[in-house]
């Protein structure tokens, strides 16, 4: 057998599980996966039921787990030396997204009165350690972000961090689409779409973009049904065609078509061709690179926070007075070198709110 080509995994949370389980089930090549994670226990029960799926399926990969803390601080470069993997993927993050659809409290009404995005710094910081780890020990390394990559990516980017895409959000949206269509040519069909739009938009005119054979296709009613899935279906849905790219990256051979989050740091979600490590854009005819980023800016707006071209992030003006309620000096703006001290006093912040219980927030029109 051929030298398996390494792939390292971040978390062994629900996204995490099913990304793995569906890598065991497709690896094209020899793969030895690392399962990295605080947990020993939860990391050996991944591998040892991700390897039975990889030789029911019969497919080259192999499983093994380490015990890291990497969320807390603990460093992941010594690691990354001694395996040099060809994926580093990001799968865990201070405040995972089933926490705030848990029991109502304090902190889960902020977030959904403020957005999911009043959370990116708490989504940034584990996913800028292991980007900065890589930087330093396994340059080569191709990092994959599964944590909010719609707005971390674009923070990571601006700041000179390898961060080559991200997974889920547009790729579950696209899942939907294909799904409904019976569409198995993911090639045949181009989605433009943000993490935002996991909710129903607020207007039609804020519904995702897609274009079948290069037409456009009408989805605003095919998502409203793929929506009322339960959200660990659909990130089911994102972690399987995630693990189509991981693969791609780990055994790069023909180019192959996908959806992405942040695509070389861009906001947002789009159609791409992945070729070796390299990322391009596949757009359909008419629609520019630039008309499709603005698109994109303007939907993350919807989450309730923005990162511009040189990484600085915004939170929404109603974003902001919803922090502000529990935290009156939360910054407006700010950047990767800020994530964490802004991920220290944000962890305060929900510790408390947490022992809260819900209340209105009063937001000036």
């Amino acid at each position: 057998m051929n030298r398996p080509h390494d792939v390292v995994v971040l978390g062994t949370g629900a996204f995490a599980g099913a990304l793995v389980r569906a890598l065991a089930q497709r690896a094209s090549g020899p793969t030895r996966v690392h399962l990295v994670s605080r947990d020993r226990d939860r990391a050996r029960n991944l591998a040892g039921l991700a390897q039975a799926h990889a030789v029911l399926a019969d497919r080259p990969a192999r499983f093994c787990c380490h015990r890291l803390d990497v969320g807390g601080g603990a460093d992941l470069r010594p690691l990354l030396a001694r395996h040099r993997p060809h994926v580093l993927v990001v799968c865990t993050s201070d405040v995972p997204p089933a926490e705030t659809r848990g029991p109502a409290s304090a902190w889960t009404g902020l977030v959904r009165a403020a957005g999911f995005g009043v959370t990116l710094p708490l989504q940034a910081a584990t996913a800028l350690r292991a980007a900065s780890a890589s930087a330093e020990a396994s340059p080569r390394t191709a990092v994959v972000n599964a944590c909010f990559p719609d707005a971390v990516n674009p923070l990571l980017y601006a700041a000179g961090l390898p961060v080559r895409c991200g997974l889920g959000n547009v790729a579950t949206l696209a899942g939907l689409i294909r799904r409904d269509l019976l569409l198995g040519d993911e090639s045949r069909l181009k989605v433009l779409a943000h993490h935002a739009q996991l909710h129903s938009p607020p207007t039609p005119a804020d519904e995702v973009r897609a274009w079948l054979d290069d037409e456009p296709l009408t989805t605003y009613e095919l998502l409203e049904r793929g929506r009322r899935h339960p959200r660990a279906d659909l990130n089911e849905i994102g972690a399987v065609a995630g693990a189509a790219v991981v693969d791609a990256l780990a055994h790069p051979r023909a180019p192959h078509a996908a959806h992405v989050p942040s695509p070389g740091g861009l906001p947002g979600g789009y159609p791409v061709l992945l070729t070796g490590h390299s990322i391009a854009l596949r757009l359909p005819p008419g629609l520019s690179e630039r008309q499709a980023v603005a698109r994109n800016e303007q939907w993350s707006g919807l989450d309730g926070v923005t990162v511009d071209r040189r990484g600085e992030a915004r939170f929404t003006p109603m974003a902001l007075r919803a922090l502000r309620e529990h935290w009156p000096d939360a910054p407006a703006a700010f950047a990767a070198r800020d994530v964490e001290e802004l991920r220290t006093r944000q962890l305060a912040l929900r510790d408390r709110l947490r022992g809260l219980p819900p209340t209105p927030v009063a937001i000036p029109l």
